[in-house]
């Protein structure tokens, strides 16, 4: 069976991600680790085939990228797989710079998680496309509290109910808001949004 080193520093996605692994009975997982500082030292001695790590760790938002191109670069034959659960489009530049093999979201599915990881030791690179959102609409305008809306989902990654209590406005609202924002902008699901707005540098800087 194929060792598996996993970084998340999620306790409980940490936890879910071994027992998948496990309960596949293809997979031994030989460490799952908080900070991805750790990692390379665990790679050692044969003690891995493939590296899955999780981008934002150590309290570094590109911990796993430097974490990545520390074990390609002392260990090239160990496969590395990133995950990260926000879609900032230079995290897969940096991490195809940083030698890494494949790379996934959060968001998507565990048999997804599963079929990355397989071909990837098959020796295949799976990576999403820098914007997988089409521009759908390329003119579109939110209105004010639209826009507060859109910007705290694609700049702060707030939840509905996060957002509601910044915003002083019930978890419905911020939902009916948010599906207003979708439309407009033409996308089907938060990801897209977020994909789409910073990739396409709807927010700048000074917001």
């Amino acid at each position: 069976m194929k060792k598996i080193l996993i970084v998340e520093n999620d306790v409980f996605l940490r936890e879910l991600l071994v027992k998948y692994f496990e309960d596949s009975n293809k997979y031994i997982v030989t460490a799952a680790i908080a900070e991805a500082t750790y990692a390379a030292n665990l790679c050692s001695s044969g003690k891995v085939d493939l590296a899955l790590m999780d981008i934002c760790t150590d309290d570094d938002n590109r911990g796993g990228i430097k974490a990545a191109g520390n074990i390609k670069k002392k260990y090239p034959n160990i496969k590395v797989v990133l995950m990260t659960g926000v879609p900032e489009t230079d995290y897969m530049k940096e991490a195809k710079a940083a030698g890494v093999d494949s790379f996934l979201y959060k968001t998507d599915s565990v048999d997804k998680l599963l079929d990355v990881v397989d071909k990837t030791l098959d020796g295949k690179s799976i990576w999403p496309e820098l914007s997988e959102t089409p521009l759908k609409n390329i003119t579109f305008t939110l209105s004010q509290r639209e826009n507060e809306v859109a910007r705290l989902i694609c700049c702060e990654c707030l939840t509905r109910q996060e957002i509601a209590k910044r915003l002083y406005l019930s978890p419905d609202t911020v939902k009916t808001i948010t599906s207003r924002i979708l439309v407009k902008v033409g996308v089907d699901n938060i990801r897209q949004l977020m994909n789409f707005m910073l990739a396409n540098d709807y927010f700048k800087p000074e917001d």
